[in-house]
């Protein structure tokens, strides 16, 4: 049998660092695991830094994919890549994500809420019906955020199947103007209840991605809150 093609986005470090080199161990002789990275000297950097980890383990299984989520070019080319030299994915890891303001709230709703819903939609064609997986690797911030709403907000957010890319960037737009002390048309929580960017932009990728389940049933979809 071929083995099974695991991708994980943003693995250079954290969580998807871990989750290659645990995949790769426990799937050796049956599994591909690709480390995807946006940048590719620091993607070599830690595929370096898992083979140094356990010298009895050569972790030949493991190859480096770059893709940056926030760019849907990079994510084709990643996706025409794995195409070419896999065929398929069997299980898609949404792991990359960005936790601080450093980039700016902008780039961290590009990465985190439209970089996941953009690779779940550009790889779907790679996934294997009602054998493939998606994994989305959410937070709990994302609850924590969705209850600290106002109950409209809460609506919004609930009615999932509602909900398209316009209408949550739009949302997220009135955020940023709400963050910045502009006027907005919603009231949001305050900065501390939602872990500023972070917080919302889980928020809305955990109604998106419930929404792509429900439009795509031939694919198991998991998400994943840690912390």
């Amino acid at each position: 049998m071929a083995p099974h093609v695991y991708l994980i986005t943003g693995a250079n470090k954290g969580l998807g660092y871990e989750a290659v080199r645990i995949l790769a161990e426990c799937f050796r002789d049956n599994a591909i695991v690709l480390l995807g990275a946006r940048s590719h000297e620091r993607g070599k950097a830690a595929l370096a830094k898992i083979r140094q980890s356990n010298p009895s383990f050569d972790y030949a299984n493991v190859h480096l994919v770059q893709i940056d989520v926030s760019k849907l070019d990079s994510i084709q080319a990643a996706a025409d890549f794995d195409k070419a030299t896999y065929g398929n994915v069997h299980v898609l890891i949404n792991n990359a994500a960005l936790t601080t303001h450093a980039e700016g709230p902008e780039m961290c709703f590009q990465v985190n809420v439209f970089g996941v819903y953009d690779t779940l939609n550009v790889f779907y064609p790679l996934l294997v019906p009602h054998e493939s997986s998606n994994i989305v690797v959410a937070s709990v911030a994302g609850a924590w955020t969705l209850s600290a709403m106002s109950c409209d907000l809460q609506a919004i957010f609930e009615d999932f199947t509602a909900l398209d890319n316009a209408t949550v960037r739009g949302l997220l737009n009135d955020w940023l103007a709400a963050y910045e002390g502009k006027p907005s048309k919603y009231t949001w929580p305050s900065p501390e209840a939602s872990t500023r960017a972070y917080g919302i932009s889980k928020t809305a990728v955990m109604a998106l991605t419930r929404k792509w389940t429900v439009e795509h049933p031939d694919i198991k979809t998991t998400i994943v809150c840690p912390g």
